[in-house]
This record gives C-alpha cells, structure tokens and sequence, in this order.
C-alpha cells in the first residue's frame, strides 16, 4: 500500500528562512541539527540560471556514469552503465515529448568531469564549518525515489531545476524507522518502504513525527547528520547536495567508514549483506 500521501498529510511544515549568514546557520541550525530550508538561497547561482538540459548536454561527453531505477533503497535493482550525453538527450527528448523515462543518474562527482561548473555554485555558508565536502549531483525525471535513509554526515541540498519533495524524520525515531542491517556506505537505509508499505511488519512507524517540504528551483535544504530522509521528484529535476565533515571528522568517522568498506569489499564485512555488491 502507498501511504505517501498520508504521511505527507500528518508532517509538519519545516522551518523556513529567506537568507542567513554563516555563523547564525552554524549557531541556530548545523550545531543544533536542526533542518531548516533557506527558500531562495541559490536563485542567483550560475547553477539556477544556466543548468538545464540543453546546457548539459553540450558539456564534454563522460562514458562511466552510473544509472538507477525505482527506490534504491528498499527494492532490488542494478547500476546501469551510461553515456553522460546520451543520457541528457534521453531526458531532454522526453521532457519535450511527453515521453517516460524511469532511469536517473545518481551520486555524479560532477566536478571531477567538469571543474570549471564550481564557478556556478557557492556552499561556502556550509563550508566555512567543514574541512572535506563531497558534492554530487542527482539528475533524472519525475518519480524517482530515494527510500528513507540516514546519511552520517551533514547534507545541504541544493535544488537547480524542478521540484523535489523530502519527508524528515529526527533521530529521536531511530528505532520505529526499522533500520536495515545491510551495508551501506556512508548511510543507514530504513526497511520500510512507504510506497509498497507493510503495517504489520513496521507497525510503529505511522506514529513517528514527519517533516515535509517541496524544494523549488533555488531552494536550498539542510537535512542533519543522522536524520532520515524520503526524496522524491516531482518534476524533470537537476539537484546538488554537499556531504560535509569537520576536521574531526576526517580522523573518526570518515576512517571508520573506509575502513569497515573496505572490509566489505575484501569480504570480511557483511558480505553480501549489502547494497552494493548486489547491484553491480
């Protein structure tokens, strides 16, 4: 049963901002973990006023990117290979057409292909209290999923084209979120899967308390360390999200995760217990 909407129906608004300073982000929200959306904040980024199909499609061609379908998270699909451009086109195509297309591109190191687009972002309210950043791009259709998961590290989340919904849920709901034991990098995934949703395995979880927000182009989103999390797209779309970590960070809990991945890899780890090796 898909009860999307009816958690949708039972959140709670997010806290909402129009602009903020980097040390009153630090104080009230990032040291807090509390999520806020800064409505606006990326308008007048390069990103907002230039990314969309057409552009990126007359970027450098990249042939190792990695494609998903459906919910990565609960259900059980594959990385499919793809072209960068090939795939632009495809969505260019059946945006204009009217047509479906059901895979999207996820996790794209977009910088390491195209250094120069850094010029047309600015995270710097984030980056001035962290001393790694991972920024990834997430690009696709409408009615992709990302399944509630938990990501350790802090994530602002920038929205460039098209419109996106999250569902929030704090930390204090860890144990009616129905962790998964299986592996994966650098997150914690839910078992439970609100659009195929099974009340008398998960019979706790509709008491939990929600937060939803529909991010628009410029908006920009902090979802706190830890803190669970449902996107989906509601529209072609084009987001930006930034992993970041303090200098402590780097010395704890990034060591830790490489450490127990690389275990994983070698086998000593939840071998097959994963979501990863699963779906190469």
């Amino acid at each position: 049963m898909n009860i999307v909407s009816e958690i949708v129906k039972q959140s709670y608004p997010i806290d909402e901002i129009s602009s903020v300073n980097a040390a009153t982000f630090k104080k009230n929200y990032l040291s807090k973990k509390k999520p806020v959306l800064i409505k606006g904040m990326a308008n007048q980024w390069g990103a907002t006023k230039k990314w969309d199909f057409d552009f990126l499609s007359n970027l450098n061609d990249v042939k190792d990117v990695y494609l998903l379908s459906d919910n990565f998270i609960q259900d059980d699909n594959r990385y499919k290979s793809a072209s960068f451009k090939e795939y632009i086109l495809q969505l260019k195509n059946a945006e204009k057409n009217n047509t479906t297309v059901k895979d999207y591109l996820t996790t794209l190191d977009i910088f390491k292909f195209y250094p120069h687009l850094k010029e047309d972002i600015d995270f710097s309210l984030f980056e001035k209290h962290t001393k790694e950043n991972v920024v990834n791009a997430w690009i696709g259709p409408p009615n992709t999923i990302s399944g509630f998961h938990a990501d350790t590290a802090n994530n602002v989340y920038a929205q460039i084209k098209g419109r996106k919904m999250f569902i929030i849920c704090s930390t204090a709901f860890n144990k009616t979120m129905y962790p998964s034991k299986k592996h994966i990098y650098g997150a914690v995934a839910s078992n439970v899967d609100i659009n195929n949703f099974d009340a008398s395995k998960y019979p706790e979880f509709k008491n939990n308390k929600f937060i939803s927000v529909v991010l628009e182009p410029g908006d920009v989103l902090y979802v706190p360390q830890n803190w669970w999390h449902y996107v989906q797209a509601l529209d072609y779309s084009i987001s930006i999200s930034n992993f970041g970590y303090t200098k402590k960070e780097l010395y704890t809990l990034i060591l830790k995760e490489r450490i127990m991945q690389s275990l994983h890899k070698r086998g000593y780890y939840k071998p097959n217990n994963c979501f990863c090796c699963e779906k190469q």
